[in-house]
């Protein structure tokens, strides 16, 4: 006989009561349970305490007795009250514009509570509900809004696995799921493969998780570098937890496996090295860096020499000459200021436009300067 069992009730909820009567349960019994407003009719899923469960705290449920055919037969009428109910329970969220996602009605045995679970992006004022549905049962209403994994849980269903889903068989408890999970699973970061019917991390991560990290302290971290005396120098690509091995990749193409205790034979490695030392050995192993390309010395400017007194002139082959000294000292002067041949051809042309039209003004008037002269 035992004093506690575990019972489950309708939306795969399970909890512990008392058997102060030492009832001879067998899994699967039907049995009436005194709960905290009336009386319930739940199946025995567990006997004694679940493994992992904490005994300190003392259930607040109570196994009242047997659950007899009549039992039975009204629990399938409150079934379909219950459908009946969330007909008028969807009308009555239109009518009051609520933005709520109803996802399941609970009848209690008795009919002395109705309880409406729903989802939703944030908090609701139902309160104006709750005052309609209380007064078109004549019962007492509870609203309790869910979270996407509750509402899997109370649904139900079925995994990529073909299995019926965890939480609506045997998970009691969701615990926390990251994504740092699939990554010591050396699993692809694919939202679509690695979530649940519910949308979220797949509670199925976690089963495994113990086992890969403790491997993972067995071996070297990816990228380690390893040298063969005949294969040459390589690395760590890959870590097989199935087979237990370890997959080096080396500069020549090769591949090879190698159980841990294998590898520790041609690697310095050790599972005392820590994150400091691994990075020490990599710079170590590292080929040398090629030391950047030396930029070209920079063209010292152009200088040219004047004395004073003379007048700024533009160089034909780029640059400018000054002349700004005093009492005829020589100063040098340089610029960086480059000008193109072309432009230095331009001025030239200029210079010999000039000298023409002075040479036409000393030409009288009426006479051409080009004409050949004739003789009387």
């Amino acid at each position: 006989m035992f004093d506690i069992v575990e019972v489950e009730f309708k939306g795969h909820r399970k909890l512990h009561a008392k058997n102060p009567e030492q009832f001879p349960f067998e899994i699967a019994d039907p049995a009436i349970v005194a709960v905290e407003r009336g009386q319930d009719l739940g199946r025995i899923t567990h006997l004694d305490w679940r493994p992992g469960t904490s005994s300190e705290e003392q259930p607040s449920l109570v196994i009242v007795r047997r659950a007899t055919a009549d039992d039975l037969r009204v629990a399938m009428q409150n079934r379909r009250r219950e459908k009946d109910a969330r007909e008028i329970a969807l009308q009555k969220i239109i009518q009051h514009k609520l933005e709520m996602k109803l996802v399941d009605i609970e009848l209690q045995w008795d009919g002395r509570k109705m309880t409406f679970y729903f989802t939703a992006d944030g908090r609701v004022d139902f309160r104006e509900l709750v005052k309609d549905l209380a007064s078109t049962f004549r019962t007492r209403i509870d609203l309790r809004q869910i979270g996407a994994r509750d509402e899997t849980k109370r649904t139900g269903g079925y995994g990529v696995c073909g299995c019926s889903l965890c939480c609506s068989t045997f998970l009691d408890e969701f615990k926390p799921i990251t994504t740092q999970m699939p990554r010591d699973q050396f699993l692809p970061l694919n939202p679509s493969k690695l979530s649940g019917v519910c949308g979220r991390l797949k509670c199925c991560l976690r089963y495994e998780l113990d086992a890969y990290r403790d491997f993972q302290r067995q071996c070297p971290k990816l990228g380690h570098p390893v040298q063969d005396g005949v294969k040459g120098r390589g690395c760590v690509e890959k870590l097989d937890l199935i087979r237990e091995q370890i997959h080096l990749r080396f500069e020549s193409g090769d591949t090879e496996r190698l159980a841990p205790a294998e590898f520790q034979e041609i690697s310095d490695w050790n599972s005392e090295m820590t994150r400091a030392d691994f990075i020490h050995l990599n710079l170590q192993s590292a080929a040398p860096v090629p030391p950047p390309p030396r930029d070209e010395e920079p063209v010292a400017p152009d200088t040219t020499e004047v004395k004073a007194g003379e007048r700024v002139t533009l160089l034909a082959g780029g640059g400018i000459g000054l002349s700004a000294g005093e009492d005829g000292e020589e100063i040098q002067a340089g610029t960086d200021l480059s000008v193109p041949a072309r432009q230095g051809a331009s001025k030239k042309k200029r210079k010999r436009r000039r000298s023409h039209r002075k040479g036409d003004k000393n030409v009288p008037s009426g006479s051409d300067s080009n004409a050949p002269s004739t003789d009387d």
